[in-house]
């Protein structure tokens, strides 16, 4: 009894049918869908590439909710002259003077040469004029444009807040600029968007 009770098991062994997955099978690799990153995504505007027009030698900034162009404008004047706008409005470099910085440690450049000039702003119009967004511009003789100097001992003070009408606003800015290259400059002015930028072309002295 106990050989015919093994044999009727290997039997059923046999029969069964079930079989094992084949060794070394692996799922299948589900690829995702996320697409791949633009390499141009959140890269940077171009800078401010200027005007063409010879009296705007550096264009207008945008300012927020300005959408025209500047009804007021100004001939360009000499360094030693005013810019004068048809409403009142005028501009003018009140002095120069020129030195060397003498700062020392990171970011500060020793016995790089500057000019300092100190610019004034009437408002002889009837509108007050916001000054906080004014942009100085110098370019060298060749159009390049001169790094700011804001060492300490160049004491700048930027254009800032509400000129009032009747009222004059003076700042002082500072350009690296070498002896070399003080004969033929132009500066501009761009103080608001209503006027057009005050132009200056000479030298400075």
């Amino acid at each position: 009894m106990s050989i015919a009770a093994l044999a009727l098991c290997v039997s059923l062994v046999a029969c069964s049918g079930g079989a094992e997955p084949p060794s070394g099978a692996e799922p299948t690799a589900t690829t995702s869908s996320t697409p791949a990153p633009d390499p141009t995504a959140g890269s940077s505007p171009s800078a401010n590439s200027g005007s063409s027009d010879p009296d705007s030698p550096v264009a207008k900034i945008e300012r927020a909710g300005q959408s025209t162009a500047p009804t007021v404008k100004a001939e360009p004047a000499d360094t030693s002259g005013d810019v004068s706008y048809s409403d009142g409005v005028t501009v003018r470099i009140d002095d120069v003077s020129f030195g060397k910085e003498t700062a020392q440690g990171p970011g500060s450049f020793p016995d790089r040469e500057y000019a300092r000039l100190t610019f004034t702003i009437d408002n002889g119009s009837s509108d007050a004029i916001d000054l906080g967004t004014s942009v100085l511009t110098l370019l060298d003789a060749d159009g390049a444009t001169a790094v700011r100097v804001y060492a300490a001992e160049a004491e700048v003070t930027d254009f800032s807040g509400v000129l009032a009408a009747g009222d004059s606003a003076t700042a002082t800015y500072a350009y690296a600029l070498p002896a070399a290259a003080r004969d033929a400059v132009t500066v501009v002015v761009d103080f608001d968007g209503d006027h057009s930028s005050a132009v200056f072309r000479g030298g400075l002295d």
